[in-house]
C-alpha cells in the first residue's frame, strides 16, 4: 500500500459533495437578499449585497447629496452673514450624516469616507464659527 493514498477502506469512505443517496436531486440554492430592499435574488451590481435597482438608486442619492454639499460649500465661501453660515453648515452636516448611514452598512459612497468628512466639516465649522 502507498502511504500517500491511504488504505483502500479510507479511500472508499471519502464523502463526495452532491446529492445524498436516495435524494431526488441537488439541494435548492438560497439566493442572497438585497441589503436595501430585502428582495431575494441579488444580481451582480457594483455594490456587494445590493441589487442592481437599489445600487442605481443609492448612486443617484449619493450624487445628489454630494452635489448639495459642494453647492453649500461654494455658498459658504461667499456668505458674509453669520446666521446664513450656520444654516449652510447645518445643511452640510446633515447631508454628510445621511451618507454616514451607508458607510455604517459598508456601502461605499465617497472618498474620503463620510465619517472622515463629518469629522473634518465639524472641525472647520468650529474653527470658523466656534463650537455649538
Amino acid at each position: 500500500m502507498d502511504w500517500r493514498r491511504g488504505s483502500d477502506k479510507e479511500r472508499l469512505s471519502v464523502k463526495r459533495d452532491g446529492p445524498a443517496s436516495g435524494s431526488d436531486g441537488p439541494k435548492p440554492v438560497t439566493l442572497r437578499k438585497c441589503q436595501e430592499c430585502h428582495r431575494a435574488g441579488v444580481a451582480r451590481s457594483h455594490t456587494v449585497g445590493i441589487c442592481e435597482e437599489c445600487d442605481v438608486a443609492i448612486a443617484e442619492e449619493v450624487h445628489e447629496r454630494v452635489e448639495t454639499i459642494k453647492e453649500a460649500l461654494r455658498k459658504l465661501r461667499a456668505e458674509a452673514r453669520v446666521g446664513a453660515k450656520f444654516e449652510l453648515w447645518d445643511l452640510i452636516l446633515a447631508q454628510t450624516e445621511a451618507l454616514l448611514t451607508y458607510e455604517e452598512r459598508e456601502i461605499l459612497t465617497t472618498c474620503p469616507p463620510p465619517s472622515a468628512l463629518l469629522q473634518d466639516f465639524r472641525a472647520l465649522r468650529d474653527a470658523v464659527l466656534g463650537p455649538e
